[in-house]
């Protein structure tokens, strides 16, 4: 995705440094490590990144060229492990959000909880959450076994744009209708403003990374 004299720009480690140490001939010590990983998952560098991947068609954002790409979705889960710290649960909507959020959870060693627009199959008590979309402007109910989320479990929401933050509010209703505590919410693709109209009293919690004009 980045060429080596791009990413030695961005480390300041030599290019042929860098093909050392990534055909493993030599390994960085965990300290070194670990600041190459922070400067490669900066919001600056990861966003640059993103964009050479997003596509624009006929208005609508085109993100199958992210969701398809797992070494990208590594990176995005590596941001939001950075970002967080004690993570029980993570929350996201059926079904784009869900290829990131299972790599996030993997990172936090975490449970993930997948709510879904239609009634799951399961035998067990399911919790609901409704909000009202906008295109087209209709109700949309969400639903969670509940096993998928537990009071007093630190919950961070994933999902794979925020647009509206309609979605999101529904999430965070339901986490405090549970009784569990919102750790954060991460988006790697924020479009347009009104989300942060409907999410001002959770804005110091929310993390995006490419922020789009809508």
């Amino acid at each position: 995705m980045m060429k080596y004299r791009e990413i030695s720009e961005i480390v300041g480690i030599p290019p042929p440094a860098i093909w050392r140490y990534i055909s493993l001939r030599v390994v960085p010590s965990p300290e070194r490590a670990e600041e190459i990983v922070r400067a490669l998952t900066s919001k600056g560098v990861v966003s640059r990144v993103i964009g050479r991947y997003l596509r624009f068609k006929d208005g609508a954002v085109d993100t199958s060229g992210i969701l398809s790409n797992v070494m990208l979705l590594k990176i995005l889960a590596y941001v939001a492990f950075y970002s967080f710290s004690d993570v029980d649960t993570v929350l996201t909507v059926e079904l784009d959000g869900v290829p990131v959020a299972t790599l996030v959870a993997d990172l936090f060693k975490s449970k993930l909880a997948v709510a879904r627009k239609g009634v799951p199959f399961t035998s067990e008590a399911v919790y609901e959450v409704e909000y009202v979309s906008r295109d087209p402007p209709s109700i949309v109910r969400l639903h969670l076994p509940s096993s998928g989320l537990r009071k007093g479990e630190r919950t961070l929401i994933v999902d794979d744009i925020i647009r509206t933050g309609r979605t999101t509010s529904a999430l965070i209703k339901l986490i405090r209708g549970v009784g569990a505590e919102l750790v954060g919410v991460f988006s790697p693709i924020a479009i347009g403003r009104s989300w942060q109209e409907t999410l001002k009293d959770h804005l110091d919690v929310i993390v995006t990374i490419l922020e789009v004009e809508g």
